[in-house]
Order: C-alpha cells, then sequence, then structure tokens
C-alpha cells in the first residue's frame, strides 16, 4: 500500500513542432461544410416548428369546434381577418408609393407602357436605363503609375514630394506588414 501512494504516474511530454505549412483551403472548405450542415440543421427545425405550430393551432380549432364554441372561433377569426387585411393595406400603400416613385424616373410619355409592371421588374428596368455610378479606383485612373517609394529615404525627400506620395508610403507599410513568412 505504502508503495501505491508514492507511485506515480508518468505522461510522456509530447513535443510537437509548430507546423509551417498549415492546409488552410482544406479548414476553409471543412468549416464552411459545417456551417451549411448547421444552417440545414436550423431550416428543418425551423419548419417542423412552423408545421408543429400550424397542427396544434389546427387541433385547437377543432376541439373548440367539438365543444361547441363555434361562435367564439368565427368571432377570433373574424377579429384576425381585420388585423391581417389593415396589414395588408400598409404593405400596398408602401408598394403603390414605391412604385409610384419609379414610374416618376421614367420620361412620362413612356410611363404608360410600364404601369402594368410588377414591382421588382419596374426596379430592374429602371436600374438599367440609369447609367451605373461606378468611380475609378486612385490605382485605375490613366496617367498615373504606381510609384515604388523607398521607405528608408522618404524622410529626406522635400515636403511637396512627402505630401505627394505619402499614400505610396502608406501602402508600401501596409504591403510590408502583410506579407507572410513561413515559420521553419
Amino acid at each position: 500500500m505504502a508503495e501505491e501512494t508514492t507511485k506515480v504516474d508518468e505522461q510522456e511530454v509530447q513535443a510537437t513542432a509548430p507546423e509551417g505549412d498549415v492546409d488552410y483551403e482544406a479548414l476553409y472548405h471543412k468549416e464552411k461544410k459545417y456551417s451549411q450542415s448547421l444552417r440545414s440543421r436550423a431550416q428543418d427545425a425551423e419548419s417542423k416548428s412552423d408545421s408543429l405550430s400550424h397542427k396544434a393551432e389546427e387541433d385547437r380549432q377543432a376541439k373548440l369546434i367539438a365543444e361547441g364554441k363555434k361562435d367564439d372561433l368565427i368571432a377570433e377569426l373574424k377579429e384576425r381577418s381585420k388585423e391581417m387585411e389593415s396589414r395588408l393595406t400598409v404593405f400596398e400603400n408602401q408598394e403603390a408609393a414605391k412604385k409610384e416613385t419609379l414610374l416618376e424616373a421614367i420620361p412620362e410619355d413612356e410611363r404608360v407602357h410600364y404601369q402594368s409592371m410588377n414591382l421588382e421588374q419596374l426596379e430592374h428596368f429602371v436600374r438599367q436605363s440609369q447609367p451605373s455610378d461606378v468611380s475609378n479606383p486612385a490605382e485605375a485612373v490613366q496617367g498615373r503609375t504606381n510609384s515604388n517609394v523607398n521607405l528608408d529615404n522618404f524622410m529626406e525627400n522635400d515636403e511637396k514630394f512627402r505630401r505627394d506620395n505619402f499614400g505610396d508610403i502608406v501602402k508600401a507599410y501596409d504591403r510590408k506588414s502583410t506579407r507572410k513568412q513561413r515559420i521553419n
């Protein structure tokens, strides 16, 4: 017994070298697949919950009918119908207002042709007819060259040069800081 209390289990210490090459693409795809499975499980659970709630409502209504409380059920359903109609009118008014603003973007003599379109089609047509607002990024502007600025002697230049090339120096620092180094 004395031996048992003094005997200590020894654990092997595994010294693992840090892995230099990690397959991030495989990890990404694995995580993406896992998140998709979780999303599909959540959607299945939501659909099952919805179907169960509809079933429970149908059972409750059948129970009210069986108990002879048809008048209560009819009054409840009429109240719900009034509420849904009021919500529907709000949405219809919003859709009509949006459609009217979209039709205002079309010349008046052509509006007759587009009034029968639904809101989605009209939005698409108006988007297509308006010019796109694409601005050119600084690197894509013609005539501008991407100058490589030496980070070491940048401060030795005159102030005008420093002001003109400040964006380039920031980009150079950004490129330098985001380079990945492999651990060996």
